[in-house]
């Protein structure tokens, strides 16, 4: 299953690492809710909210024992293939999403493709 995490831009910024793999969407496959927040927290997201914005929140959120995830990569339980990546908050050159596949496969979404490993 794939688990979304949505960036917050905490602050007025979103944190971008292209090696990492990390930009406003991350999506993660995993078995369930607790072994995404697992991968997640191993690709670099937190969940402490240390350092982040006061009024802003929390820049990420786990993901709630509750939560299935979805068949395919998705934003909004939308497929990410389908997804409208035009509003482009990460600039026109950066990835608005990537999605780190279980096999350790990292792939880039937005106007180009980019596959990372």
């Amino acid at each position: 299953m794939f688990f979304e995490y949505n960036q917050n831009n905490s602050g007025g910024s979103f944190d971008f690492d292209a090696e990492r793999g990390i930009t406003h969407y991350v999506i993660v496959e995993a078995d369930d809710a607790e072994h995404a927040n697992y991968r997640a927290e191993r690709i670099g997201l937190y969940f402490d909210g240390e350092g982040d914005c006061s009024c802003c929140g929390s820049r990420w959120s786990e993901q709630w024992s509750s939560d299935k995830g979805n068949e395919v990569p998705s934003i909004y339980d939308e497929p990410i293939q389908d997804f409208d990546f035009g509003h482009k908050w990460m600039g026109p050159d950066s990835p608005e999403a990537y999605v780190h596949f279980a096999d350790g496969r990292i792939q880039g979404y937005g106007f180009d493709v980019k596959v990372l490993a």
